[in-house]
């Protein structure tokens, strides 16, 4: 989910958020009852948590302009405690409920506010299976509670004059339209929206457009999804539609292809003022094909990706079929990366937005980076854009407490959960500093928890596993930690002794002392190519000396952006020569490692050397001699690891080692 305010486009207030508060906007079960009893039993259990949903068939009667919802919802679900007497679900208290059915026998039911509990009728036992209808109809509340305006809503497009009816149950507010049970947890193995309508209309949803079936003068639109989908996804949105087709062929998934299925304006598609949103809309086919490329292959192939036009400022990930208020590559391509993270990977918690948000938002720079020519944005004026938000202030976690997450705009903080987020991920593959790594890392973890949840937490651990890289410091600063750091960066050169000393101080001490990082310096030098020094900051003030030749003209620190923090300098000063050791040059150095675009070899003895580097599939592709010193140009090699052999003249190995490439 996006929020975004344009001033032609956002007609809905983005900073309503949680106007009302009822029992069930605390979205938690077990807040509910603890208001409702002051003293629970020892070993009480939510009666929403006793039973694990399998299935959800919406059957409604919705119209383009009111919130007016009228029908009836099926859930089959499997019971998970030892018995079951009472089936308990959530239903904003603006509708009536006609009745409430459990195996097929009408039911009681009690009611305090949007809580329901039905009577079972005899006990359902532990792993029997169950179905439960709710019959109800009534308009949907107003005033706020979702991330971006109502659960659900009724408006008139201010650009395009149409009326649309949709809905936007994230993070807390299904229930504001729908009976339901609103557990991240309990992902729904699969749902149906079966949607009647007025005959000039059309609906979407998620899944397939299984059948269009006429009911009177009205249509019914049958939509159906066999994948698992957490509650808050299930969406519907109502207009005068016409559809516009596409279709994406990604590289795992030839000679088949992504039916990519868009609901837009009736008006709209033949108006020339659509053909700017349309060229941008069109773009969505090679984003699909690179994000099934990094992230593996769209999860959701077999049903499609698509989206629904509504009146409202940014985009919301529904699965399949995402909702938004305009076409635009930055946001298309974000919502489309919620559909690997959010959707196929959801959130454990709410408090768990990053596992959302953040990578959604580094979705935006990945697009960047590697569509360049149909993005309109460099990577590197993103990431700058990125760091610069997150930087406008001094401190703010990304991480926050269960009780933040009663905030629509806590959870949804552009600057901490979207940009810090984006650019603690950015810092993350920058550490692991192997690409070839990174992306099947995350092939991984996308494939390990697949129509599931996943926690912060459980997202380090997988990657500390796979990599073998320990995150906690990582994470402890970065993450759970607030601000930034800045560098003081003095240099000087003294023979072929390059010194560098940085100095660092954090924007918020008090909760993050010190950032423990490696960081980039790229160094310039007088009639040789840059080279690129990769050097870890571990104290306060680092002392570095690095066998350099040439004369050094300027340095910059962290030109990639890899990592957020400001800098002072890089000044060249002599003074940071005195009292710091002669660098030790042994006989011979090999550096740097890693490298990126440039190896340099500098032998201690003048005489004649001869250097060999193998790849690491034992194919030789430098064999070569020289005397004290010799640069190579890397840059055109594959990232990956080499061995690097020195020999002298009696072809004597003088030394050996391992070097990699990223």
């Amino acid at each position: 989910m996006k929020k975004i305010l344009y001033l032609t486009l956002a007609l809905f207030s983005i900073g309503k958020i949680i106007a009302q508060e009822h029992y069930c906007a605390q979205h938690k079960a077990q807040n509910i009852h603890k208001n409702m009893s002051a003293a629970l039993p020892p070993g009480y259990v939510p009666p929403e948590s006793k039973y694990d949903l399998k299935f959800y068939k919406l059957n409604l009667n919705v119209e383009r302009n009111t919130t007016f919802i009228s029908g009836n919802v099926l859930s089959k679900a499997k019971v998970v405690v030892a018995s079951l007497d009472t089936f308990a679900f959530l239903l904003h208290q603006n509708f009536t409920i006609d009745s409430v059915y459990v195996n097929g026998a009408k039911r009681n039911f009690i009611r305090k506010d949007s809580l329901i509990k039905a009577t079972a009728g005899t006990p359902i036992l532990q792993n029997q299976l169950f179905d439960a209808v709710v019959y109800y109809k009534g308009t949907a509340p107003s005033g706020g509670g979702a991330a971006i305006g109502d659960g659900y809503s009724a408006g008139t497009s201010g650009s395009w004059g149409n009326q649309v009816s949709w809905s936007l149950s994230e993070s807390l507010v299904a229930y504001q339209w729908f009976p339901c049970k609103q557990d991240l947890r309990d992902k729904i193995d699969s749902s149906w929206v079966f949607a009647t309508t007025d005959s000039t209309n059309l609906v979407g949803s998620n899944g397939l457009l299984t059948n269009v079936v006429m009911v009177g003068a009205k249509k019914r639109f049958e939509w159906k999804s066999h994948k698992p989908i957490a509650y808050y996804l299930i969406s519907v949105a109502t207009a005068k539609y016409k559809q516009y087709n596409l279709y994406a062929h990604p590289m795992y998934l030839a000679p088949d292809s992504i039916f990519i299925q868009n609901f837009i304006y009736d008006n709209a598609i033949n108006n020339a003022a659509w053909n700017t949103q349309k060229t941008a809309l069109n773009k969505i086919v090679a984003t699909i094909e690179l994000e099934s490329k990094l992230y593996g292959m769209y999860p959701f192939y077999k049903e499609k990706y698509g989206h629904c036009m509504a009146p409202f400022g940014g985009g919301m990930e529904h699965q399949t079929m995402t909702s938004l208020g305009f076409f635009d590559f930055e946001i298309d391509a974000h919502e489309l990366g919620h559909q690997w993270w959010g959707d196929n990977v959801t959130c454990a918690s709410w408090k768990d937005i990053f596992m959302n948000e953040a990578w959604a938002s580094y979705t935006e720079y990945l697009c960047d980076q590697y569509l360049p020519s149909i993005s309109g944005t460099t990577a590197s004026a993103k990431m700058t854009t990125v760091h610069n938000n997150v930087m406008s202030q001094l401190g703010g976690s990304s991480y926050f407490t269960n009780a933040d997450t009663m905030n629509a705009n806590v959870i949804f903080d552009s600057r901490l959960t979207y940009d810090k987020g984006s650019a603690i991920l950015h810092s993350l593959r920058y550490e692991i500093n192997n690409d070839s790594v990174f992306f099947p890392a995350i092939r991984a973890f996308q494939n390990a928890y697949k129509n599931s949840v996943a926690s912060v937490i459980e997202f380090r651990n997988f990657m500390a596993t796979y990599t073998g890289i320990n995150f906690t410091q990582f994470f402890n600063q970065w993450y759970y930690g607030q601000g930034y750091p800045t560098f003081d960066v003095k240099f000087a050169k003294s023979g072929n002794v390059f010194y560098l000393k940085s100095t660092q101080t954090q924007s918020m001490p008090s909760a993050t002392s010190l950032f423990i990082t490696h960081v980039d310096y790229r160094v310039s030098r007088t009639a040789k190519a840059d080279t690129v020094l990769r050097l870890m900051h571990g104290q306060t003030i680092e002392n570095y000396t690095v066998a350099l030749t040439g004369s050094v003209t300027s340095v910059f620190v962290d030109p990639a952006n890899w990592i957020l923090n400001k800098v002072i300098g890089p000044v060249q000063d002599n003074s940071i020569m005195v009292g710091v050791p002669e660098l030790e040059i042994a006989s011979v150095f090999i550096g740097p490692n890693p490298m990126s675009d440039l190896l340099s070899i500098t032998v201690n003895t003048n005489d004649k050397y001869s250097i060999e580097i193998i790849d690491i599939t034992g194919r030789q592709i430098v064999a070569q001699s020289f005397t004290d010193q010799v640069e190579f140009d890397v840059s055109k090699y594959a990232n990956g690891i080499y061995n690097v052999t020195i020999k002298n003249n009696q072809n004597e190995i003088v030394k050996t080692t391992k070097v990699v490439k990223n």
